[in-house]
């Protein structure tokens, strides 16, 4: 792309406008619900008054929170990446300013989103960010790098602290590739998958491992260790 440097800068100040629309939205009804409650409950007495104006300020605080959560992930919706196979795009493309603008709205909500993992109102806001989560899974971190390019089947554990990251930068290109977590898989606390990893059906990563770009781990093994390395093969080849 011609002139990405001049992109490049000009992004740079279109970001800061978009955090004061990512933020400054969702004011407007925790303001109005500040307003309401402050008019409906009036104490004459100076302490309960105050107690009553603390826990106004909370709960639009509250309010504040699901209203950023809700249209954060409704803005990813529309903007994010959408693609289910690697793919490899210059450095200097419009699909990596869509990306760049969707971590950054990602980003901005981390701090609030980290309260509400595990939930099913954490794994709804991946859901509408993009990300393909199946049924009785648990997700204990808010590091979901790239949701629309994560997959995450039924009855997996993700533990506190892991991170996936579906993106890397090589040779001035952009390059993606999904995660995919099968039915019954488990990612220990703070472990580290790459792009393009598959993790099949009950396999186990480690606490702390990470998973190289492109790695497949069988199903039914556990691995560890950094790089991780398998530790463990399946039950059936075990006993074989």
């Amino acid at each position: 792309m011609k002139g990405f440097k001049f992109v490049q800068t000009v992004g740079s100040f279109v970001v800061i406008l978009v955090m004061i629309l990512v933020w400054g939205v969702p004011l407007a009804p925790a303001i109005m619900f500040y307003d309401w409650m402050n008019g409906l409950i009036l104490f004459e007495h100076e302490w309960l008054q105050a107690l009553a104006t603390g826990l106004t300020l909370s709960s639009s605080f509250i309010v504040y929170i699901f209203s950023l959560l809700t249209f954060s992930a409704l803005l990813q919706f529309v903007l994010h990446v959408r693609i289910k196979e690697k793919t490899i795009v210059p450095l200097a493309s419009f699909t990596t300013i869509r990306w760049a603008f969707c971590g950054q709205i990602l980003r901005s909500t981390r701090p609030c989103l980290q309260h509400f993992v595990p939930s099913f109102f954490a794994n709804t806001y991946f859901r509408v960010c993009g990300a393909t989560i199946g049924k009785n899974t648990q997700i204990n971190t808010f590091r979901l790098n790239d949701p629309g390019l994560i997959r995450i089947d039924d009855d997996c554990v993700i533990g506190g602290g892991a991170i996936f990251n579906a993106h890397l930068v090589e040779r001035g290109q952009m390059i993606f590739a999904p995660i995919h977590l099968k039915t019954g898989s488990l990612l220990g606390t703070g472990a580290t998958v790459q792009p393009g990893v598959t993790i099949e059906e009950n396999a186990v990563i480690a606490s702390n491992a990470l998973v190289p770009k492109y790695r497949t781990i069988p199903a039914g093994e556990v691995w560890g260790g950094l790089p991780a390395v398998r530790i463990r093969g399946s039950s059936s080849r075990d006993e074989s």
